[in-house]
């Protein structure tokens, strides 16, 4: 099962923000820069001999949305989120299900948004009578095509690393 640790972003004006996470079973460095050209903030994650593995400016994901309900028929899981979740009717989107019980609901999904709060994803077989309906989020994954496993998402509502591994 995955592990997610947090890293609340402590920007300072004498030395970049620094952390070490564990991604795809290795420890890296981590530093976060402000870029006085692009105006921005940026993640670099270097391997433990200095070597940059990549850079990326800083994209925030918004806090996930809170599910009203989830079910499962026919092969696919049906949710209904309590606010609007502002995503095109039609559209297929990669959606982090999270805290949902049975675990079977969880986890990066390719869902078809079918109404302003309501969306769908394929999911065989039956996970079993859910017992707790858990959030969906939309999630930038800052490391996304340079580790296999793990994930780097900000979070702005939260000034918050969660690192996944």
């Amino acid at each position: 099962m995955a592990t997610t640790t947090y890293y609340p972003f402590q920007p300072s004006s004498v030395a970049p923000f620094s952390f070490q996470p564990s991604l795809d079973g290795d420890t890296y460095n981590a530093t976060v820069t402000w870029s006085v050209f692009g105006q921005r903030w940026y993640l670099n994650i270097y391997a433990l001999d200095g070597t940059l593995v990549v850079s990326e400016g800083l994209s925030a994901s918004p806090t996930g949305l809170s599910l009203q309900s989830l079910s499962w028929a026919r092969g696919r899981a049906y949710s209904t989120t309590i606010d609007p979740h502002g995503l095109n009717i039609g559209g297929l989107v990669g959606l982090t299900i999270s805290g949902a019980s049975p675990d079977a609901f969880n986890g990066l999904q390719s869902c078809l948004i079918t109404g302003p709060s309501t969306f769908t994803y394929p999911l065989s077989p039956n996970p079993g009578q859910v017992t707790m309906t858990g959030a969906a989020s939309y999630n930038v994954n800052l490391v996304g095509g340079y580790f296999t496993a793990s994930t780097v998402v900000f979070r702005d509502q939260t000034q918050t690393f969660e690192v996944t591994s």
